[in-house]
């Protein structure tokens, strides 16, 4: 006998001992405890390595278990072994796959903590510990209702976490007290729908409500479907209480589950709510739905069902009212019906006119109980045929078809039957295509064909199964189908609802034996002529051709005009004797591939494959008598006007052909006007039935004709194709062999030298055979080769055409980078005002860098967005912190004014190579700044170093004396640049000397040492000498400025001795230098990049090193330049959902797992093996230098995280998935700030 944990605790008086209060169990595991110690700490229990059958039901107690351990000991522990009890009670023999172990692994836990947290405990009971922890978190989030900010709205959500897991374990616990504890139950009971589940609006909870809530579109939203004035009072249902919104009214009308109702309800008003924002600009303009929107929203939900009924020929049964305030809360109550049925279809939800079916007629039954029709039969009100019990609607409408489902799919073997005895979910759909869907009934009839499902073991089409015969002794007892009638729906309604009563009378007074239905059109049969059914027109075309071009190369016809001549005419009309055989054996095939369907197959498909077979055996008889007995008995007719064709002759055999054609003329014209072609498909009039009476009528697949624009591109492709094709195998294949072709058939076999293989054959028609089998072969074949070429050659004219594959490699990106913002602000940034709504054209990079000269802004937007991208590789350890200082991109004002600081990995090596080519330059001032200006990049790098070098002296330098000496300094330079003569006035050879000495000052500026001020005036004033002695020429007005200092400058003591040299402090009042510099961020990060243009020698080909890095961002580069719709805000984007369907996998590895070995390699060794370099990253990322370094300073998380994003595929999809959010909030960032915000 399997035990059972049964927790029971009754209220005691305070003077009871704490033995009491343990909780007891009646045939239960007893819980004792080995450690009383009052030292013990426990360590957290690893709430994530849950058996899969338990995760759902356990895990939120244990992950609670672990938050409150640390202040409340004991609570943890009733959680833990409230989870224990729920695990013992779902796998009493702990049958599933971990749960044994599981199980132990608590029980211990439970063992260690039992006296330990009673001892802690700071109330009498465990009930009363409950309660007093459960009030305290309620009343929390009571007080902080309202306080929207981010901080506090992470707490409170973590609050109604444990919450609402400890309100269900003192419900547990205050059952298992018994009655003792009726008075505590009923205080809990009553805020009951305070921690009400949800998933994103709490629509029916109390309490804290959040920050969505309060959006003008959700308020409008809830308020509209909360209206529910007009309906049918409760007490016509006999209800109890009031109707709280109209989605209570479909439940209780119809019997829809509430989890069910719920969802949809959230469902119906984040559509709502996400169409009223895009139909609205301005967001405090909101104040009510307008039709607009929940019209647009019927035009979508709806279409399929009103398709549907022009289809079968029946009116839509949603019906609105004249009175338009009374029509919106028509319209709400049909999309929340349609949810509704949708939310609980299950598996139907693949037979879309399935459910078109079961709308139709509950949408009749709610029109019906919103105007209180009478029934013509019972003349009582309009009532719901499934109406008022409990899961009516999922019992009686979804489980039954669900059932046929089932049985169907029992019947395939898991795919290995036969196709012809089971149905799919198409098959049974497809029966919804047909007007006899409504022999079913309203309420269905069980009894009906459509749930018949023969045996497995006898599929034969007229066994039933032993379910079919319950459900028909149980559709026996039900009362007869009542006739709908409404009485403003007019005689149409009544007629169509008549015209199901005599469907369905019809189909009573038939007392034959029920019928399984079966495949209604198709059967699929594997069989190698499927390679000629399905591309019959392919094979067909090639054929004639062949015949055509065979004919015409044994007329040796010098000019295309000849072909009209009246002999070679006549016998190229031939080829259509070989087109009616080639459709005598199209049509034979067609029979065969559907024989087994000819059970099930309708009356008027067999009446159209035999008059099909027919019309080609009359053709392939007729033409070719015509043929024989009308050769060369021409009728002529000569032309009086003088014209290339002088006369034309014809005979019955033509005449025969242009009959025969001309059903291919017609779907010629229609196939070069698809607007026509689409229109007779969808049109539901008899007349066009007759333009495809060959093709069973199909409900799906209609209509799918491309442009005009599109068909004709199609044509001219297929045109050129062919084209080149024919005139290949004409010129090269076909035509070089008729003239051996004709001098082997004039050879005779007189003597055979070797073995006769067919001694009475005379003629040489193996040798015929032999010389055009290969020619026929390649014939067939080199379709394909054309196509492949052509293809080619279309494609990268569309590719240049539409930009795609505009940036394929780093080298490009380099070259490329500058006008990356501009396409970043054309692309994804959405535009202001509507009127600058524009579409890029041909002219795209002049529409580029037009549109980045007019909005300076969009400089800021693309850099704000290329640093994200860099901090998620790093994140991702795709790169390095060196390559990170790289690739970013600084931030500064200056990006407003449309000015950036391109990244370093562009500008690397430009300052190192236009140095040089000073250093070397022999010329005018002109040359040199030309030669410079030629490559942008080593101008922008030569522009922003001697800007940072003038930022960074000018807050290093602090005295007077030095700063004015500096300033003449530089201040001679600009003039030598602005006078053209800055070769004649400074010596560019030691231009790289003065690099090295920058660099020694910049390092010990990012050093930062107070002990190295020495070195850092020592560094200066060899600056100042490099440039004063061996860079200036002839420059008298630097050393006159040093002859002018003034002994006053100085302190008092060092006038009597010597004066301080230049850059050297003399004490704290007066320094010269301010070293160490600020603990600024900014300037840091300026020295920081002076420093790296200074010295990395690396280019942009080798930068990032990581192959997925630079996949994507030669992806996202290369996209920009893509044509593509316009961005949209994203206030007004369209609502999506990502979905990831997984089954019993695991997200994450765990540490066992990483270290376990398998042929003595472990995954964490596979893994640092696999991606080196990521690995190298992510230790330099943790500040770590081994794998033991990780372990011991407590990064195992972190650790689990790097190994499964790389070897688990589902971690990786979730992480990507959540890149979807941080994509979405940096978009509406950009959308909504301005230059500040940025």
């Amino acid at each position: 006998m399997s035990k059972e944990i049964i927790v029971s605790e009754p209220i005691i008086e305070a003077h009871h001992h704490h033995e009491k209060d343990k909780p007891s169990t009646s045939r239960s595991i007893t819980v004792s405890s080995k450690i009383g110690d009052d030292d013990h700490v426990p360590g957290e229990f690893d709430s994530e390595r849950v058996p899969p059958t338990l995760v759902a039901d356990i895990q939120r107690f244990l992950r609670t278990a672990n938050l409150i351990e640390r202040k409340e000991p004991r609570i943890a522990y009733l959680c833990r072994f409230h989870a224990f009890v729920i695990a013992h009670n779902n796998d009493r023999n702990s049958n599933g796959r971990g749960v044994r172990q599981f199980k132990t692994a608590l029980l211990q836990r439970l063992e260690q903590d039992e006296v330990f947290t009673l001892r802690k405990r700071k109330e009498k009971t465990d009930i009363r510990e409950l309660r007093r922890v459960y009030y305290a978190y309620k009343e929390y989030i009571n007080k902080q209702n309202g306080k929207l900010d981010p901080e506090n709205r992470e707490k409170l959500i973590k609050a109604f976490t444990i919450a609402s897991v400890l309100f269900e374990v003192l419900e547990t616990v205050i059952d298992a007290a018994g009655p003792q504890a009726l008075d505590t139950r009923g205080s809990i009971h009553t805020r009951h729908d305070f921690f009400a589940p949800y998933n994103i609006l709490p629509l029916d909870r109390g309490g804290i409500q959040p920050a969505i809530m309060q959006q003008p579109e959700i308020r409008v939203a809830i308020a509209a479907i909360q209206n529910i004035r007009g309906l049918p009072s409760a007490q016509d249902f006999q209800k109890h209480g009031d109707f709280k919104d109209l989605f209570d009214f479909l439940e209780y009308c119809f019997g829809f589950q509430a989890g069910n109702v719920a969802n949809q309800k959230e469902h119906l008003v984040l559509l709502l709510a996400n169409m009223l924002t895009r139909q609205t600009q301005k967001q405090e303009s909101i104040t009510r739905l307008g039709d607009v929107v929940v019209d647009e929203l019927m035009r979508k939900f709806f279409k399929n069902y009103t398709n549907w009924c022009k289809f079968l020929g029946r009116k839509r049964n949603i019906r609105l009212p004249y009175a338009k305030h009374e029509a919106q809360q028509y319209k709400l109550l049909y999309l929340g019906l349609y949810l509704l049925i949708w939310g609980e279809a299950a598996n139907l939800r693949f037979m879309p006119e399935c459910l078109c079916y079961i709308f139709h007629h509950m949408a009749y039954e709610l029109h019906g109980m919103l105007t209180g029709a009478i029934s013509a039969t019972t003349w009582e009100k309009v009532m719901p045929a499934y109406g008022g019990g409990y899961e009516s609607f999922l019992n009686n409408v979804v489980s039954p078809i669900y059932t046929v489902i089932k049985e169907e799919a029992e019947n395939s073997k898991n795919g290995t039957a036969d196709h012809s005895t089971w149905r799919n979910y198409d098959d049974i759909n497809e029966y919804f295509w047909s007007p006899d869907c409504f022999e079913i009934g309203w309420p269905m009839h069980l009894d009906h064909n459509f749930f018949c499902v023969p045996s497995p073991k006898k599929p034969s089409a007229k066994s039933t199964s032993a379910s079919t015969s319950a459900r028909k002794r149980k559709r026996n007892k039900k009362k007869k189908d009542e006739d709908h009638e409404d009485e403003e729906q007019g005689a149409a309604q009544v007629e169509d609802h008549q015209e199901d009563k005599e469907l369905v009378a019809t189909k009573k007074e038939d007392k034959h034996e029920e019928k399984w239905l079966g495949k209604t059109n198709f059967v699929e049969m594997r069989s190698f002529w499927q390679l000629f059914r399905s591309f019959d027109r392919m094979w067909c075309f090639f054929i004639l051709s062949l015949q055509a071009m065979i004919i015409m190369a044994c007329y040796e016809l010098d000019s295309p005009l000849q072909l009209f001549d009246a002999a070679v005419f006549e016998d190229i009309l031939s080829i259509f004797i070989t087109s009616a055989i080639l459709k005598l054996i199209q049509e034979i095939l067609d029979i065969v591939f559907t024989w087994k369907a000819r059970q099930t197959m309708k009356h008027s498909e067999k009446i159209k494959q035999a008059v099909k077979l027919v019309v080609a055996v009359i053709w392939t008889i007729v033409l070719p008598v015509c043929y024989a007995n009308s050769k060369g008995k021409y009728t002529c007719y000569s032309s009086q006007n003088k014209s290339w064709l002088d006369e034309w002759c014809f005979t019955s055999y033509m005449v025969a052909v242009a009959v025969y054609l001309m059903t291919n003329a017609v779907e010629m014209v229609l196939f070069f006007v698809p607007l026509i072609s689409k229109y007779i498909e969808l049109s539901n009039y008899r007349i066009f039935t007759i333009f495809s009476w060959t093709q069973p009528r199909l409900y799906v697949g209609r209509g799918i004709q491309e442009s005009q624009v599109s068909m004709l591109k199609y044509t001219l492709f297929w045109i050129l194709v062919l084209l080149s094709k024919f005139t290949f195998s004409y010129c090269f294949e076909i035509k070089p062999l008729i003239g051996p072709t004709k001098q082997i058939m004039k050879i005779g076999v007189k003597k055979y030298d070797w073995h006769e293989l067919f001694p009475k054959v005379k003629s040489n028609a193996g040798a015929l055979v032999a010389v055009w089998a290969p020619i026929i072969v390649v014939y067939f074949m080199d379709t394909q080769i054309w196509y492949s070429v052509f293809c080619t050659i279309f494609g990268g004219l569309y590719g240049i055409l539409h930009h795609l594959g505009e940036i394929r490699t780093l080298g490009m990106l380099r070259s490329r980078f500058d006008t990356l913002p501009s396409a970043f602000e054309v692309c994804l940034v959405p535009p202001s005002l509507k009127n600058e709504r524009k579409r890029r054209n041909g002219f795209f990079l002049n529409r580029f860098k037009k549109d980045l000269d007019k909005d300076k802004n969009g400089v800021a937007n693309f850099v704000l967005v290329w640093n994200q991208i860099i901090a998620r590789f790093r994140s991702e350890d795709l790169i390095s912190d060196r390559e990170v200082d790289l690739m970013t991109i600084p931030v500064s004002s200056e990006l407003f004014s449309g000015t950036i600081r391109w990244p370093v990995f562009l500008l690397a090596n430009k300052l190192s190579t236009a140095l040089s080519i000073a250093r070397d330059f022999k010329g005018k001032d002109q040359l040199l700044f030309r030669r410079i200006k030629k490559d942008k990049y080593m101008y922008y790098a030569v522009k922003e170093c001697y800007g940072l070098m003038q930022y960074i002296l000018e807050i290093l330098i602090v005295r007077k004396h030095e700063k004015s000496v500096i300033s003449k300094i530089l201040e001679a330079i600009e003039d030598s640049i602005g006078s053209s003569s800055l070769l004649e006035h400074i010596r560019m050879t030691e231009l790289p000397n003065l690099q090295a000495k920058f660099i020694e000052l910049l390092e010990l500026l990012v050093e930062g040492n107070e002990n190295h001020h020495s070195k850092v005036v020592k560094v200066l004033q060899d600056i100042f000498e490099l440039v004063t002695k061996d860079m200036l020429v002839n420059d008298s007005s630097i050393e006159e400025l040093l002859n002018e200092e003034k002994v006053e400058d100085f302190p008092e003591f060092t006038r009597t001795f010597i004066k301080p040299q230049l850059f050297e402090s003399t004490g704290n009042e007066n320094p010269a230098i301010h070293f160490p510099l600020p603990d600024s961020g900014a300037l840091y990060e300026k020295i920081k990049r002076f420093l790296l243009l200074l010295t990395v020698k690396d280019t942009a080909m080798d930068i990032p090193a990581n192959l997925e890095a630079r996949r994507r961002i030669s992806f996202f580069s290369t996209s920009l330049f893509m044509n593509m719709p316009s961005a949209p805000k994203v206030r007004n984007m369209l609502s999506f959902s990502v979905l990831t369907p997984h089954y019993v996998e695991d997200i994450n590895f765990s540490m066992e797992e990483l270290h376990s070995s398998q042929q003595e390699v472990s995954i964490i060794f596979y893994m640092q093996k696999i991606f080196p370099d990521e690995w190298k990253n992510f230790l330099e990322r943790m500040g770590c230098s081994s794998l033991q370094g990780l372990e011991e300073e407590g990064k195992k998380e972190e650790l689990r995280n790097w190994a499964s994003y790389r070897g688990q595929t589902l971690s990786r999809t979730v992480r990507g998935m959540m890149y979807y959010r941080e994509a979405l909030k940096l978009q509406a960032f950009l959308d909504l700030a301005e230059n500040d915000g940025l």
